[in-house]
């Protein structure tokens, strides 16, 4: 970002403080509380989860408004429980078989196939892009961010194979609500909102002569669909969850990537 725009965006966004400032009449005291909340929240380190959770699905709506190509998958929120190097799981197996996710020999929950197709708008199959999943387990927790779990937990990277087809053997995986911190919940509050997400796998999806692509799948019937508190839950990202043959479940989403550029 260059210097012309950032001076542009701050001084919209002063306007804007200003603005609200003015119109409720907001006093010494409450400014000087408000100041003091935002500081409690860095000291924290709650800061970042804060602005995640009430403005990153609106960066990411506004960041994809202007390129997003009519006819592929929505983008969506990335969410603060990322984390690069997670192992490489490869291809399709050669019995054909899902591709497990790394996971714990007693994993608690339900099992699950997600299964689907990387292609592109014309509807050619695209080989070799690498899926970069991540989910929360059976009990909304994500390794490497909560206490006691295996280090990749739920976490891989699949490549498509030739057909642009991909399927991995994980659990389905628990709707849980933003992590309590205390500076967060009493700004949901405010809002009346409740610290709710549905349950949702995380995908980063590169492959070569596509635009990347950053998204969460959701599943049909789940009770915070509508009331996602970080407004990311989409309608185009949601599949259902089939029963398997046995025990478990199955699901499916067909990606479509854009050229790059």
């Amino acid at each position: 970002m260059d210097d012309q725009r950032a001076g542009l965006i701050v001084r919209d966004l002063l306007d804007s403080v200003k603005e609200v400032i003015r119109r409720h009449g907001v006093t010494y005291p409450e400014y000087r509380r408000a100041v003091g909340f935002v500081l409690a929240a860095a000291e924290r380190g709650e800061l970042p989860l804060l602005c995640d959770v009430l403005l990153e699905a609106t960066v990411e709506e506004a960041d994809g408004s202007g390129r997003r190509t009519p006819g592929t998958t929505d983008g969506n929120v990335e969410g603060p429980f990322f984390a690069a190097g997670a192992p490489e799981l490869g291809g399709p197996r050669p019995d054909g078989g899902p591709v497990p996710l790394p996971m714990r020999a007693d994993e608690p929950g339900e099992a699950l196939v997600f299964s689907g197709t990387v292609r592109s708008l014309d509807g050619a199959a695209v080989p070799e892009a690498v899926l970069d999943l991540w989910q929360a387990d059976a009990d909304g927790r994500y390794s490497r961010f909560a206490p006691g779990l295996p280090e990749w937990n739920l976490r891989g990277r699949v490549t498509t194979g030739a057909d642009g087809g991909f399927a991995v053997r994980t659990v389905v995986p628990a709707p849980y609500d933003i992590p309590d911190e205390p500076h967060t919940a009493r700004v949901l509050e405010l809002l009346g909102t409740g610290p709710h997400r549905p349950a949702h796998i995380h995908v980063r999806l590169e492959a070569e002569g596509f635009a990347p692509l950053t998204t969460q799948v959701y599943f049909a019937g789940d009770p915070w669909l509508e009331q996602d508190c970080v407004g990311a839950a989409r309608p185009s990202l949601v599949t259902k969850l089939e029963a398997a043959d046995g025990a478990g479940y199955t699901c499916r989403f067909d990606f479509v990537l854009a050229p790059a550029g």
